[in-house]
């Protein structure tokens, strides 16, 4: 007996809907998608979703997958494109629409769009009400908030410089927005491009913070690594790749006009739209090896481009100081200065005799002329001259503080090396044999003496005893074997004078002046007036450095100076 079918078998009987299966094929294909994405292989995850989506073009699914691609790849104008099909296909879903706006406030914040991003959030979180969605709640809100922080960084500068330093963001995404300050990049009066102030500016305040367009740690292939990250962020966004086209190529790049701060503003830039191009061709990116030449900056450990630091010019007597807490670059003044006032770092150490110095700067295709420099030539002849002089052991082609400070040198390399076998007796003898400190007085009264009949300034004088500034460090150290505490005070204290006027704001001021406020505790007595004032000299040493902290943060960075003393090593925050 035949039974009828009813319209549901009949229904299951007949051959699946042209419609229906597409759609299978598709979500088959996204299955693919989500397996090359777990393996970390974003380009072939995208190429799959958008296969998919050829079938099934309204797939929330895959449009909010390959958004995450893209989230992951820092393509963020692509990402909030495939978030907002996301969202638009998902109406009536809301698991799917919850991840879709959280995408969308991500790809945001990624394009420094943060006002939009928090609106997005919030709008995500009204929309996860129920107890159900709690957690997505919660993960929105916090988004909402970390935007709204970034807002207040981007716009007003208002950054939590102590958590930033003590490592406790805890962002989802990134640590400090992109701030510029009260500084603008100009022609200067000799023609090349700087950046100047718009506003008087006080020494500690934070002018920029900027991250790299790429960074790399160092090793052979840096160079490689700096390239592919400037091609990829230059493919991924409009923002970034208007700004590299503005960098300078080479140290005599001045035909280019100064760009607009405005530009270095992501939070406001007209480039910073989805609608931007970016670069089509091989041949429109073929400068950017220049870009790597003329404007990475390295740290300890790290190396990278970053945008408008890039316009900073080098001084030996730099009144402008930087800081990389992990990639993060932070410049803060040094010094006060007047609105107008060109703003200088600098691009190695300057503490160091000028011929020194000029070896760094040809390396980077440059001569130095600054304020320091031109002094300290003052009498010299030129360079091939100078070295056919020296060839025949004479110095007449040098002027007297070039004469001084080689001379200087010259001796301290003998003095140096007795110093340092003496001083690993010391260490052997856990303190039984100290170290002749006298050949070191000697050669330091030597050298001031040379300077006193110069009848110099005493900016002129720091910017001389600057330039051998290893032997007051030895000198100093060799104090402090010998028990001379009121000797090695007055001499640190000479030390940081003369670092205020040629590197202020440098690592090596906080060093010095929290080896300046423990010599006088245990020198002096903790209720002495030498305590006193040592402590006001290392507190103001720490705030020009790392600007407006205070508090328990400004202990606990003043600790860790001590132990990067104690330690023998490089900044705490620093790669």
């Amino acid at each position: 007996m035949t039974v009828p079918l009813g319209l549901g078998a009949l229904g299951a009987a007949l051959p699946a809907s042209r419609k229906a299966k597409r759609e299978s094929e598709a979500d088959a294909i996204r299955a693919k998608g989500n397996e090359r994405f777990a393996a970390g292989d974003l380009v072939s995850a995208i190429a799959l979703y958008d296969e998919a989506l050829t079938l099934n073009g309204s797939d929330a699914s895959a449009h909010a997958n390959k958004a995450e691609c893209y989230l992951r790849a820092r393509a963020f104008d692509k990402a909030l494109e495939s978030a907002r099909e996301a969202r638009e296909h998902a109406r009536g879903n809301k698991s799917t629409e919850l991840k879709a706006l959280y995408k969308m406030a991500m790809a945001l914040n990624g394009l420094a769009r943060y006002v939009e991003a928090a609106k997005v959030a919030e709008e995500g979180a009204a929309l996860a009400k129920d107890p159900e969605d709690a957690a997505v709640r919660v993960t929105l809100e916090k988004v909402k908030l970390e935007c709204e922080m970034l807002k207040e960084q981007a716009f007003a500068g208002m950054f939590d410089l102590g958590s930033l330093y003590l490592n406790r963001m805890n962002a989802s995404f990134r640590r400090c927005a992109d701030y510029v300050g009260s500084v603008k990049i100009a022609k200067l009066n000799n023609g090349r491009r700087g950046v100047v102030t718009t506003s008087a500016v006080s020494a500690g305040d934070l002018l920029m913070a900027q991250s790299p367009l790429s960074a790399a740690p160092f090793g052979k292939d840096v160079e490689r690594h700096l390239m592919l990250g400037l091609y990829e962020a230059a493919r991924a966004n409009a923002a970034d790749w208007a700004i590299l086209k503005a960098l300078p190529t080479s140290s005599e790049d001045e035909e280019k006009d100064a760009p607009d701060v405005s530009l270095f503003r992501k939070h406001i830039s007209s480039a910073n739209r989805e609608t931007s191009p970016v670069p089509e061709t091989p041949e429109e990116l073929a400068f950017l090896p220049k870009i790597v030449t003329n404007c990475a900056i390295s740290g300890r450990k790290l190396c990278g481009v970053w945008s408008m630091p890039s316009f900073m010019n080098h001084s030996c007597i730099p009144n402008a100081h930087r800081i990389n807490v992990g990639k993060v670059m932070l410049v803060f003044a040094s010094k006060d200065l007047p609105v107008g006032a060109e703003v200088t770092i600098k691009y190695y150490d300057t503490l160091i005799p000028k011929r020194d110095r000029d070896a760094f700067a040809t390396r980077r295709g440059y001569e130095c002329n600054c304020v320091r420099c031109a002094f300290e030539s003052e009498g010299d002849v030129g360079e091939e001259e100078k070295k056919k002089l020296e060839a025949e052991g004479k110095d007449e082609g040098v002027g007297p503080i070039t004469r001084a400070v080689s001379g200087c040198k010259r001796k301290f390399k003998a003095v140096l090396k007795a110093f340092k076998e003496e001083l690993a007796e010391y260490r052997r003898t856990k303190g039984q044999i100290v170290p002749n400190v006298l050949p070191l007085i000697e050669l330091r009264e030597w050298f001031e003496a040379r300077l006193a009949a110069l009848e110099l300034d005493s900016t002129q004088v720091a910017m001389a005893r600057m330039s051998v500034y290893s032997i007051y460090e030895t000198l100093h150290m060799a104090f402090s074997c010998t028990g001379a505490g009121e000797s090695r005070h007055q001499l640190i204290k000479t030390m940081l004078q003369d670092l205020s006027i040629v590197d202020p704001g440098g690592f090596n001021a906080c060093k010095l002046s929290t080896m300046l406020a423990n010599g006088a505790r245990r020198t002096f007595g903790v209720n002495s007036e030498e305590v006193v004032e040592a402590t006001n000299i290392m507190v103001e040493a720490h705030r020009v450095r790392y600007g407006a902290i205070d508090g328990e943060d400004l202990v606990e960075i003043v600790r860790r100076t001590e132990s990067s003393v104690t330690q023998d090593e490089g900044e705490f925050c620093e790669l």
